[in-house]
């Protein structure tokens, strides 16, 4: 008798299916979105990535900036505390300057 081949066989069969046991869904443990709640007070793009089609904020204009090490490396702390990319919080900073100039 000539066995199949397993690369051809897409799902487990019948006995083994029977040999795993059923899950318990009581015991399992939920994990919670930690952006969920900025999201809806907000409503800000917080992910990573490009945003999705229609939630563009508009072209905008490549710049580099050029900081010693020790302060990129505290942007980035304090931006993984505040739950934003290091982007998004330069750019908030950016914009709370400019707005509290008055130009």
């Amino acid at each position: 008798m000539k066995k199949g081949n397993r690369k051809n066989q897409l799902e487990p069969s019948r006995a083994s299916l029977r040999e795993i046991p059923e899950v318990d869904f009581t015991a399992a443990k939920v994990m919670r979105n930690p952006y969920a709640a900025r999201i809806a007070a907000e409503g800000l793009h917080v992910g990573r990535g490009r945003p999705k089609k229609g939630e563009e904020t508009g072209p905008s204009v490549p710049r580099s900036i050029r900081f010693p090490a020790p302060v990129w490396k505290r942007l980035e702390k304090r931006a993984k505390v505040e739950g934003i990319t290091l982007h998004a919080a330069l750019r908030a900073a950016v914009l709370e300057w400019v707005n509290h100039t008055g130009q």
